[in-house]
Order: structure tokens, then sequence, then C-alpha cells
């Protein structure tokens, strides 16, 4: 009778319900190891655009700038945010005499002098930013010109000395650099009668 006993259902069902329920498990398992390694792979994308954003930024800030990008840096970085000391705060005493150097007698109103400089300006961009073919990048990088902002905002002018530090390192340097770029231009040259430069 042993030979010929029927079959227990309910054991087939139980184990065939175990079966289906590991199966279900693997499959689940599987699809959250999928989802997982999906979203490792999300993040190093994301981590790698990132890396290269950054070094895009970073040869961005170091390279050097054309005449526009200059001139604007110049403006935003060193001059907006020039402050005075209060003239409490500010060194006091005698101007010293002129010696040695150009003092005019009397002053007069320069009645055209906005629009020369716009003249000059423009003819200034003529030669370092043609409109055809790409700009030139000739100038102080972004970084350097950042590096400068920050050592003039950290305190304000209030000596003739500060002065003379500000416009020795944020005018009469750059103003060189210019110039020198448009002594390499014959007709830049000839137009504002550089000779050999500054």
């Amino acid at each position: 009778m042993s030979g010929n006993s029927p079959p227990n259902y309910k054991a087939l069902f139980l184990k065939a319900e175990e079966e289906r329920k590991q199966a279900e498990e693997r499959e689940r398992q599987a699809e959250e190891r999928q989802r997982h390694a999906e979203e490792e792979r999300k993040q190093a994308e994301e981590r790698e655009k990132q890396a290269e954003e950054r070094e895009r930024q970073q040869r961005e800030r170091n390279r050097p700038t054309t005449f526009p990008e200059f001139i604007r840096f110049c403006h935003d970085l060193l001059w907006r945010p020039l402050r005075a000391q209060t003239p409490s705060r500010s060194t006091t005493g005698k101007i010293p005499a002129p010696l040695g150097k150009h003092c005019p007698l009397r002053l007069r109103p320069w009645t055209d002098c906005e629009d020369k400089q716009r003249e000059i300006y423009e003819s200034v961009c003529r030669y370092l930013q043609p409109t055809e073919g790409d700009a030139r990048e000739l100038f102080t990088s972004l970084v350097a010109l950042q590096d400068h902002g920050r050592r003039f905002a950290r305190r304000p002018i209030s000596s003739e000395q500060d002065l003379e530090t500000y416009e020795r390192l944020a005018v009469e340097d750059h103003v060189h650099d210019i110039v020198a770029e448009l002594c390499k231009i014959p007709e830049a040259r000839e137009e504002f009668r550089l000779g050999n430069g500054i």
C-alpha cells in the first residue's frame, strides 16, 4: 500500500509555494541589485561630470583673458570693491610739495573728455577684439585678478601709500599690459604714437 499511496497534495502545495516565494525573492533581490548598480552608475557619471566641470572651471579661471573680459573683470574685481577709509581713520598731515613731479598751475574743463575716451576705447577694441575669428586671450587670468581683488577688498584705502599701491597694481600694470599688446600691432602703434611702448 505504501507504493500506491496517494500524493500528499498539501506537502506538494507547500513545497511549490515555498519555491515560488524563493523565486520571487531571488527576482526581487536581482532587481534590487540591478537598481543599486544603476544608481551607482548614475552616481559615478555625476561624479565624473562634476569633476569635468571643476576642471573646466579651473581651466577657464586660469586661462589668459580676452580684452573685453579683462576690462569687465578689472571693473568688477578691482574697481567696484574699492573703498576709502573714513576721514577720521585716514592718515593726516600736510600734502608734500610736488617736487620733481608735473603739477598744473591751473585747471580747465575738458568738455569733450568723455567723447575722446570713448573714441580711444573703441579704437583699442578694434585692435584687441577683432570681429573676425576668435578673440585673442592676451591678458591677466581671472584667478590672478580675483587674488588682487581680495587683497584690495581686505581694507579700505587710508593713506597716500595705499592709493599709490592700488594705482600701480590695479591700474598702471594693467595699462602697461594693454599698451604692450597694442605695440605689437604696427597700425595701433602708429595710431596711438606709442613708439616702443611705455
